[in-house]
C-alpha cells in the first residue's frame, strides 16, 4: 500500500502514513521523504526518455502534428526540467470534464486517451514508469484537445494542397496558455478560452445537439418514392408522413389534435404544408416552389445520423478559420453560392454568386483584396487555354469570333488569327494571349475585384443574370460571378451610385486601389448556421467524405517501448 501511495504524488490530502510509521516517526519521515524523492525522479527519468526518443522519431519529424502534438510537448516538459504535471486531484477531474465535452464539439473523446486515463485515476499506479506513463497521457491530451478545439483536428492541407491559412508553429501562444492554466489552477477556464465562440460556430454547435436529440429519438420517417407532389389541394396518402417528418425539424407546426392519419382530409396538401416544403427547401438550398420532387424527397430522406455527421464535418471546417477572421473580410461559401462582407465584425452586405463547376472547381484559400478594374478585358487563363480555347480553335475556325476573342502578341499587338498554324502549337509553346475586349459581351462584366493568388481566380461581375436563379450554381471555370458587383464596390470604395456609373460610361478600363487590403476567403461549407436555423447545402464537390474519415480516423499516442510504455 504504501508504494502505490508514493506511486501517486497529487496532494498532501490524497496521502496517508505509509505502514509501519507514524507521524512522530522523524526516522520514518525522512526515510518515506527520501523514498518518494527517489520515485518521483525515477518518474521524470521516464518522462525524459520518452521526450528525447519522441524528438528523434524520423516518423513524427513532417506535419502539423509534429508541431502541435510533439514540439510543444517537448518544450513544455524541458522547461519544467521533465517534473511531473498532474499533481492535484482537481485538475486531473477538470481535464476529464473537458475530454468528455469534447464531444459536443463533434469531436470524439477517445481520441485524448479518456478511458485510459480515467483507468489510471480509479486504480493509481504503482511504478514509476506506469506514473510517467499516466502524467503524458493527459499532457498529450491536454495539448492534443487544446490544439483540435483552436485549429482543428484534420490538417487542411492532407486534403488540399491549395489550404494557406496557417496556424503557425506556437499555435496562437498555446504553450504560454496551457502552462498558466497548470500553474494557475485553471485548466477548464484556458480552455473555455481556447474554444471557438464565434456566434456561427456556437450556433452550429447547438445545431449538433439538437440533431442528436432527433436521432437519439429515433429520427423521422423516411417518406416513401412516388410521383411528385405539386399543387395545394394534391390529394396523395404519403401527406401524414410527409407532415410528420416536417413536424420533427420544425418546418411545419406540430398537431395538437389527436393523430388524424387515416382521416380522408389528412391526404390532403394544404397550404400549411405547402409554406412547410417552401422554409424547408429554403433551409436545405433547393428550388423553393413548394413541390416535392425527386430533390425535395431525397432531402427530406437523409437521416438524422447523416445530419449529425454533416455538422460536424462542418464544425471542424470552422475551426480550422474561425480564430483566424479580422474584424473585417470578404467570405464566399463555395457550397453555399453566396457571399457576405463583414465590416468591423457586422455583416454589411452578400449577394449570391456562382461558382466553379465541378470540373472547374473553385479552389479554397485566402488572398487580400487590393484593388478594382472598371471595364476590364478578360485574358483567357491558362487553364482555359489548355483545356478549352486551343482544342477548340483546332477543331473549330469560328471559336474567337464567336466569343468575342482577339490574339495579342507579346508585344501587345492584335494578330489575324488566320495567319497562325494553330495545330502546331500545345499550351506550353503558344507564344500568344487570347483577350476579350472590355463591352456586353465580355465575360467579367463591367467589374472585377482583384486579390491577387497563384490560381488566377477573382470575383467579378457577368452578363449571364439568368444563371443567378438557379438553386445550384456551380457554372464557372472557378472564378466567382456576382450577382450584384456594382453594390460591392460602392460598399467597398465608398463611392456612391453616380460615382460608380461615371467610373463606367466612359468605357475605358480603370483601375481603382482600395484604402486598405481586404481578406478573402474562399471557404466550403455544407452545413452553417442562421441564428437558430441550421442550413443544410449540397455537397457539390463531393469534399465531406474525406473530412469524416479524417475526423473519425483514430488518434493514437505514441509508445516508445525502450521507455518500458
Amino acid at each position: 500500500m504504501g508504494a502505490i501511495i508514493l506511486a501517486f504524488v497529487f496532494a498532501a490530502a490524497l496521502a496517508s502514513p505509509v505502514a509501519g510509521y507514524t507521524a512522530e516517526s522523524g526516522s520514518a519521515a525522512a526515510r518515506n521523504a527520501t523514498a518518494s524523492s527517489s520515485f518521483d525522479s525515477e518518474v521524470g527519468e521516464n518522462i525524459r526518455c520518452h521526450i528525447e526518443q519522441l524528438q528523434q522519431d524520423i516518423a513524427l519529424q513532417v506535419g502539423s502534428e509534429k508541431v502541435a502534438f510533439n514540439e510543444l510537448l517537448s518544450i513544455f516538459y524541458q522547461e519544467r526540467k521533465f517534473a511531473p504535471v498532474w499533481t492535484k486531484r482537481k485538475q486531473i477531474n477538470e481535464l476529464i470534464r473537458a475530454i468528455e465535452g469534447a464531444e459536443a464539439d463533434g469531436l470524439n473523446p477517445e481520441d485524448y486517451h479518456l478511458a485510459e486515463i480515467k483507468r489510471f485515476t480509479s486504480d493509481p499506479p504503482s511504478t514509476p514508469f506506469l506514473q510517467a506513463r499516466y502524467d503524458l497521457l493527459q499532457s498529450d491530451a491536454l495539448f492534443k484537445l487544446s490544439w483540435h478545439l483552436m485549429n482543428g483536428k484534420v490538417d487542411p492541407e492532407k486534403l488540399d494542397s491549395n489550404w494557406n491559412i496557417s496556424n503557425g508553429f506556437n499555435g496562437d501562444g498555446l504553450l504560454w496558455r496551457l502552462q498558466n492554466a497548470i500553474e494557475g489552477d485553471s485548466i477548464a477556464a484556458a480552455l473555455e478560452q481556447i474554444r471557438p465562440v464565434h456566434p456561427k460556430y456556437l450556433s452550429l454547435k447547438k445545431a449538433l445537439a439538437r440533431y442528436r436529440d432527433y436521432e437519439s429519438d429515433g429520427g423521422w420517417p423516411s417518406i416513401p418514392a412516388g410521383p411528385s407532389i405539386r399543387h395545394e389541394g394534391d390529394r396523395d396518402e404519403r401527406i401524414p408522413v410527409l407532415r410528420r417528418r416536417l413536424e420533427i425539424t420544425g418546418e411545419a407546426a406540430s398537431l395538437a389534435t389527436v393523430d388524424t392519419s387515416f382521416a380522408d382530409s389528412a391526404m390532403v396538401y394544404s397550404k400549411e404544408l405547402v409554406d412547410a416544403v417552401m422554409v424547408f427547401q429554403r433551409r436545405n438550398g433547393l428550388e423553393v416552389d413548394g413541390v416535392v420532387g425527386p430533390r425535395t424527397l431525397e432531402a427530406l430522406n437523409i437521416s438524422a445520423s447523416q445530419r449529425v455527421e454533416q455538422i460536424r464535418i462542418n464544425l471542424e471546417r470552422y475551426r480550422w478559420f474561425i480564430t483566424k477572421l479580422e474584424p473585417t473580410f470578404i467570405m464566399v461559401n463555395i457550397a453555399g453560392f453566396t457571399i457576405q462582407y463583414v465590416e468591423n465584425g457586422a455583416l454589411t452586405w452578400s449577394s449570391r454568386v456562382i461558382v466553379g463547376e465541378p470540373f472547374w472547381k473553385t479552389p479554397v484559400f485566402r488572398a487580400d483584396m487590393r484593388y478594382l478594374i472598371f471595364n476590364p478585358s478578360w485574358n483567357v487563363p491558362p487553364g482555359i487555354l489548355k483545356k478549352e480555347a486551343l482544342p477548340s480553335m483546332k477543331s473549330d475556325g469560328g471559336y474567337l469570333s464567336r466569343n468575342g476573342l482577339q490574339v495579342i502578341d507579346r508585344n501587345g499587338n492584335v494578330v489575324d488569327p488566320s495567319s497562325i498554324d494553330w495545330a502546331g502549337y500545345s499550351a506550353g509553346s503558344f507564344p500568344y494571349r487570347l483577350r476579350q475586349p472590355p463591352g456586353v459581351r465580355n465575360a467579367l462584366g463591367r467589374v472585377k475585384f482583384m486579390f491577387p493568388n497563384r490560381h488566377f481566380v477573382y470575383l467579378h461581375d457577368t452578363p449571364g443574370k439568368h444563371l443567378f436563379d438557379r438553386s445550384e450554381r456551380a457554372f464557372s471555370h472557378g472564378c466567382i460571378r456576382l450577382e450584384n458587383p456594382l453594390d460591392l464596390a460602392g460598399v467597398l470604395l465608398g463611392w456612391s451610385p453616380e460615382q460608380i456609373e461615371s467610373a463606367l460610361s466612359s468605357g475605358k478600363t480603370r483601375t481603382v486601389n482600395l484604402s486598405r487590403p481586404i481578406p478573402v476567403f474562399l471557404l466550403y461549407l455544407t452545413a452553417v448556421a442562421e441564428g437558430d436555423e441550421v442550413l443544410f447545402r449540397n455537397d457539390v464537390y463531393n469534399r465531406d467524405a474525406a473530412v469524416l474519415n479524417a475526423l473519425d480516423r483514430s488518434f493514437p499516442y505514441k509508445t516508445i517501448e525502450s521507455c518500458t510504455f
